[in-house]
C-alpha cells in the first residue's frame, strides 16, 4: 500500500514511512502490535493525505504548510527504523521502544487531527464538506477498530493476549449509561484501587465492562488487561498471560509467590502508563487470588471486579440493576425482529406480560425472544403461560429452561446446545472440534457443514455466540473452519450441564465430569464402578490432579473429551480406560495450561478412532509409527510439539494409520519437514500445516500422495520452495501458499495441475514471476493475491478463459489470534 501525491515532499515521507513500518513488521516480531496498530493509522490517514494534496493543488496552496506532518512522519520513520538495532534480548529496551512507538502513534492521531483542524478553519464550500467527512469517518473507524496487544513467542500463539474483547454495537438504555458514567468518574478519580461490579448472572456486567473499557477516556488513559477469571483460576497461568500480553519474556513461575512478586515486578516496569486489570467473572472461591492482584502502594493501579457475589473488604462496590421496563421492551423488540422486521405482531399486553416476567435481565431476555421468533399468538401464551417469575440465578435458569424446552421439536439442536457444556467454562470451542465429535455421534457428513449450520442455528437461537477470527477467500470452498469459534455464557453452560445430569449416572447420554485435585465422584470412587451408557464423556481435571486413573468401564462412548491443566510436571497421562473404550470414535484432548505438556499413555488410544484433535501436548511422531490406527481418518495438532519429525526406526505413519484422509498441523513450531511415510498414504485428500513458521521443506516424496485434493501451507513463513514433484497430483483442486514469505518461486511442474481449480498466493512478498507452464491451468477458476502480484495474472486472463482474479482487503483484525 501507498499513496502517490505527485512528488510532495509530504506524500514521500508518507510513502517512505508505511514502507518501513511494512517491512519491519514482518521480520521483527518483538514489536509487532505496535507497529500493526501505526499501519492502520497510515491506512486510515492515507486517503486524506491523497484527498488533501489534490485539494491544495486545485487553490494553489503553499506546500510549506504541510511541513510539520511531514517532520512528524520523518520521526517516526527514524523510530520504525531503529526497532532493528535493539538486540531481542534486551526487555527494557524492548519495552522502553515500545512505549515510544506507542506515544508516536498516539502522537500521530493527536497532532494529524489538530492540524487538519486549523487547516480546514479556512476552507470552505464543497471541499470543505468533503475534507471534514473524510475526517469523521476517520474518527468513527479508528475507534472502533482497537489492535489486539498480542505477541507471539515460543510457539505459544497468542496465550497471552488479555486484549478487551468488542462490545456489542447495541446495548440498551439508561441504566447502562448512569453505570458508565459513574464507573468512568471513579476510575479516573485520585485514590480509588479497586471497584467491584456485581449483579445476578445474565444481567450484563461482562458486557459493560466491555463498554466501558472502550470509552475513549477509559481507553486514552489506561493500559488495560481484560482477564477471564471464572470457577477455577489459576494465578500463575494468569501472571504468565500478563507478562506475555506486555510483550516480555515469560520467567519460569512455579508458585503462587513467584507469581506474586513477577506480578508486582511488572506492574512497576508498565507504570509509566496507569494499568486498569479487570478480572472478569470472580467467583467467592476465588477471593484469596483476587487479593493477590491488590497492591495499593503502586501509584496509578487500578482493578475492576465484576462478580455475582459481593466482598465485604471491598469499600466501592457498584450494583448493576436491571432494565427498566421500557428498555426491557425495546431489548425484546430487537431481539424477537430479523433485519428490522418483526416475525410476529401480537398485541402490546401480550409483549409486556413476558416482558415482565423477565425482569428487566438482558439475557432471559434475548434468549426468550429468540426463542419466540416466527411462532404464532398461541405460541407466546404457552410461553407466557410457562415462564416462572426471576430473581435469582436458579429462577433464571428455570426461565431459560423453559426456553429451552421449545426445542423439543428440533431435537437435533438442543443435542447440540447440551453438547457445549463438554468445554471447560470461559474458553472458545474450536469449531473443528465440535465437527469431530458431532460427525461420528450423529452420523454427519464428513467435512463437517451440517455442524457449521447446527452451530449458526444455536446462534440465531442465542445459545451460543459464532465467533469468525479470521476469514480467508478460500475456507468456503476447502471446508475449512479453523477460525470459527462457539462461546457461551456461564448461566447458559450450567444450563447444558444441568440438563445432562438429569437422571441416573448409567443412564445417562452424556457424562460431564469435572474434577478438583483427585476428588472423584462417589459413583466413580466405589470399589466396583458401574457400567455406563453414555456415548459423549467428557472429564475436565485441574493442575493439582495426579495419576492414576481409577477404573471406567465406558463400552457405549463414541466421543472422549479430555480437557486439563498441567502440574508442575508439565505431564498429563491418558487414562487406562481408553484401551477398553472399543466404540470410540472421536478422541480430543486440550492442555488448557500455558505450557505445552508432555502427553504419557498415547499407546493405548484404540484402533477404533476415527478423529483425534491434540492441542498444546508434546506427542512425537515417532511415537506413532508403533501405533495401529487402522480407522483413523482425521488427525489434528494445534500449538503442539510433535517432535522429532523422522520415524526411521523401522516404523511408518503409513502403517500406523493407512486410511488417513485429513492431516491438520496448525501452529507447530518446531515441525521442519513432514515425517517419513506421510506421502505414503494414499488415502489422504487434505493436507494442511498453517502457521508452522519453522517448516522449510516439502519432502519431494509428496507427488506419492496422489489423492490429494487440498494443501494448505498458508503462513508457513520458512517454507522456501514447492518440490518437482507436485505436477503429479492430478486430483489437486485448491492450493494455499498466502503468506509463505520465503517463496519466491513455484516449480515448472505446477502447470500439470490439470484439475487446480483455485489458488491463494497472497501474502507471498517474494514471489516476483510465475512459470510459463501456468498457462496451461485450463481448470483455473480463482486466484487470490496482492495487488502487487496482480499484475502477473492480468496478462494470463486471455489464455484462462474465466479467471477471477481476486484482491482482497488487507486483514487488519487480529482477533484470530486470541484463546
Amino acid at each position: 500500500m501507498g499513496i502517490d501525491v505527485g512528488g510532495a515532499a509530504v506524500g514521500a515521507a508518507f510513502n517512505e514511512l508505511f514502507t518501513a513500518v511494512r517491512g519491519v513488521v514482518q521480520t521483527i516480531k518483538a514489536f509487532g502490535v505496535q507497529l500493526k496498530k501505526i499501519e492502520n493509522t497510515l491506512g486510515r490517514i492515507e486517503p486524506i493525505i491523497r484527498d488533501w494534496d489534490e485539494f491544495n493543488n486545485r487553490l494553489d496552496r503553499n506546500p510549506k504548510e504541510m511541513r510539520p506532518i511531514k517532520e512528524l512522519l520523518n520521526k517516526g520513520k527514524g523510530l520504525v527504523q531503529k526497532c532493528s538495532s535493539i538486540h531481542r534480548f534486551n526487555m527494557r529496551k524492548k519495552y522502553t521502544h515500545s512505549k515510544k512507538l506507542k506515544a508516536f502513534n498516539a502522537e500521530l492521531l493527536g497532532d494529524f487531527n489538530l492540524y487538519i483542524d486549523l487547516l480546514d478553519a479556512r476552507n470552505n464550500g464543497e471541499t470543505l464538506y468533503e475534507v471534514r467527512e473524510m475526517r469523521t469517518e476517520f474518527d468513527r473507524l479508528i475507534s472502533s477498530r482497537k489492535a489486539n496487544s498480542v505477541v507471539l513467542q515460543s510457539g505459544f500463539g497468542a496465550s497471552g493476549n488479555l486484549a478487551v474483547p468488542d462490545a456489542p454495537d447495541f446495548v440498551v438504555g439508561s441504566v447502562v449509561e448512569a453505570s458508565l458514567r459513574k464507573l468512568r468518574e471513579q476510575l479516573l478519580e485520585e485514590g480509588v484501587s479497586v471497584i467491584v461490579v456485581t449483579a445476578p448472572g445474565g444481567c450484563g456486567k461482562t458486557t459493560l465492562l466491555k463498554k466501558l473499557c472502550h470509552d475513549i477516556d477509559i481507553e486514552g488513559k489506561f493500559n488495560i488487561m481484560f482477564v477471564p477469571v471464572s470457577k477455577k483460576p489459576t494465578l500463575t497461568d494468569i501472571v504468565r498471560k500478563m507478562i506475555q500480553h506486555n510483550g516480555l519474556d515469560v520467567p519460569e513461575i512455579v508458585t503462587e509467590d513467584d507469581a506474586v512478586r513477577c506480578l508486582q515486578q511488572l506492574l512497576i516496569i508498565i507504570g509509566e502508563n496507569p494499568v486498569l486489570l479487570v478480572l472478569d467473572d470472580v467467583w467467592t472461591d476465588s477471593q484469596s487470588i483476587f487479593e493477590k492482584f491488590v497492591f495499593k502502594k503502586i501509584k496509578h493501579y487500578k482493578i475492576v471486579v465484576t462478580s455475582r457475589y459481593e466482598f465485604p473488604n471491598v469499600d466501592l462496590v457498584h450494583h448493576l440493576n436491571p432494565l427498566p421496563h421500557e428498555e426491557a421492551l425495546e431489548l425484546f423488540r430487537r431481539s424477537v425482529t430479523v433485519d428490522g422486521r418483526r416475525l410476529v405482531a401480537p398485541d402490546d399486553e401480550l409483549w409486556d406480560k413476558i416482558v415482565k416476567r423477565c425482569k428487566g435481565l438482558p439475557l432471559a431476555l434475548t434468549v426468550v425472544a429468540k426463542s419466540l421468533r416466527g411462532k404464532d399468538r398461541s405460541f407466546w401464551e404457552t410461553k407466557l403461560l410457562n415462564l416462572s417469575h426471576l430473581g435469582l440465578d436458579s429462577d433464571i435458569l428455570d426461565c431459560l429452561r423453559k426456553s429451552l424446552d421449545d426445542l423439543d421439536g428440533n431435537t437435533s439442536i438442543k443435542e447440540r446446545f447440551m453438547d457445549l457444556g463438554s468445554f471447560p467454562e470461559d474458553r472458545k470451542i474450536p469449531a473443528t472440534a465440535l465437527i469431530d465429535m458431532w460427525v461420528e455421534l450423529y452420523r454427519q457428513d464428513f467435512d463437517g457443514t451440517l455442524a457449521i449450520n447446527d452451530l449458526h442455528e444455536l446462534f440465531y437461537r442465542n445459545l451460543a455466540d459464532l465467533v469468525i477470527t479470521r476469514r480467508d477467500s478460500n475456507e468456503d470452498e476447502d471446508k475449512c473452519y479453523s477460525s470459527h469459534y462457539a462461546t457461551q455464557h456461564d448461566l447458559l453452560r450450567e444450563l447444558a450441564i444441568m440438563e445432562c445430569n438429569q437422571g441416573d449416572v448409567e443412564n445417562r447420554k452424556r457424562l460431564i465430569v469435572d474434577l478438583t485435585t483427585n476428588n472423584f465422584p462417589d459413583w466413580w470412587s466405589k470399589q466396583k464402578q458401574p457400567t455406563l451408557s453414555a456415548r459423549l464423556v467428557s472429564i475436565s481435571t485441574d493442575g493439582r490432579f495426579s495419576p492414576p486413573w481409577p477404573d471406567l468401564q465406558l463400552p457405549e462412548a463414541e466421543a472422549l473429551v479430555l480437557n486439563f491443566e498441567t502440574n508442575q510436571t508439565k505431564t498429563y497421562a491418558l487414562p487406562d480406560f481408553i484401551e477398553k473404550a472399543d466404540k470410540l470414535k472421536a478422541l480430543i484432548v486440550t492442555n488448557y495450561s500455558f505450557f505445552p505438556a508432555e502427553l504419557r499413555n498415547f499407546h493405548m488410544v484404540g484402533s477404533s478412532l476415527r478423529r483425534i484433535r491434540l492441542e498444546r501436548v508434546m506427542v512425537s511422531f515417532q511415537s506413532m509409527g508403533k501405533l495401529r490406527l487402522h480407522s483413523l481418518q482425521r488427525m489434528s495438532f494445534f500449538m503442539c510439539e510433535i517432535g522429532q519429525a523422522s520415524t526411521s526406526n523401522g516404523t511408518k505413519i503409513s502403517d500406523a494409520m493407512p486410511n488417513l484422509m485429513e492431516l491438520d498441523i496448525d501452529y507447530c513450531n518446531d515441525l521442519v519437514t513432514l515425517p517419513d511415510g506421510i506421502c505414503e498414504i494414499k488415502s489422504l485428500k487434505k493436507l494442511s500445516i498453517t502457521n508452522c513458521h519453522n517448516f522449510s521443506t516439502l519432502p519431494e516424496q509428496l507427488g506419492q500422495s496422489t489423492s490429494l485434493e487440498v494443501v494448505r501451507l498458508n503462513s508457513c513463513t520458512n517454507l522456501l520452495q514447492l518440490p518437482i514433484s507436485i505436477g503429479t497430483l492430478q486430483k489437486l483442486i485448491s492450493l494455499n501458499i498466502s503468506d509463505c514469505l520465503s517463496l519466491s518461486t513455484l516449480p515448472s511442474q505446477i502447470g500439470q495441475l490439470n484439475n487446480l481449480n483455485r489458488i491463494n498466493m497472497r501474502g507471498c512478498l517474494k514471489l516476483s514471476m510465475l512459470p510459463r507452464s501456468i498457462v496451461r491451468l485450463r481448470n483455473l477458476k480463482k486466484v487470490i493475491c496482492d495487488k502487487e502480484t496482480e499484475v502477473l495474472w492480468e496478462p494470463l486472463k486471455y489464455s484462462l478463459n474465466s479467471l477471477n482474479i481476486m484482491v482482497p482487503e488487507e486483514e487488519a483484525n487480529l482477533d484470530w489470534l486470541c484463546d
